[in-house]
């Protein structure tokens, strides 16, 4: 069950990263990467523990935004981040707080819905 919620997590985090947009970094980074990089911040989107994602969790964020700079790669990005939307639980209402925590700008809405094609 907590494999679950932490998959999920990862997954909506990750939609909130396809929505940062591109970055000035030539590398790509693929799915198991990402997931790597954004595990830290699962007790912050699942609501266990604090009530804000740590500096580790940021860092993640960041790095992930910087590497995920083509419309291609952010695409594979959301798709790897929704195959796990099923199986974990992260509150909606953390995803969408997650970029204002780590002083990320974003663009487009943060939702789960998001069509990762566009």
């Amino acid at each position: 069950m907590e494999e679950k919620r932490m998959r999920w997590s990862i997954l909506a985090f990750g939609m909130v990263i396809t929505a940062l947009g591109a970055s000035l970094s030539v590398a790509e980074i693929s799915c198991s990467e990402a997931l790597r990089s954004l595990i830290t911040c699962t007790p912050f989107l699942v609501g266990f523990g604090s009530d804000a994602p740590d500096t580790v969790c940021c860092m993640g964020v960041q790095y992930v935004f910087e590497q995920a700079n083509t419309t291609a790669t952010r695409r594979d990005l959301c798709q790897c981040f929704q195959n796990f939307a099923s199986e974990i639980g992260a509150l909606p209402e953390r995803v969408k707080e997650l970029p204002q925590f780590c002083n990320i700008h974003v663009t487009l809405p943060i939702d789960a819905n998001v069509n990762c094609s566009n």
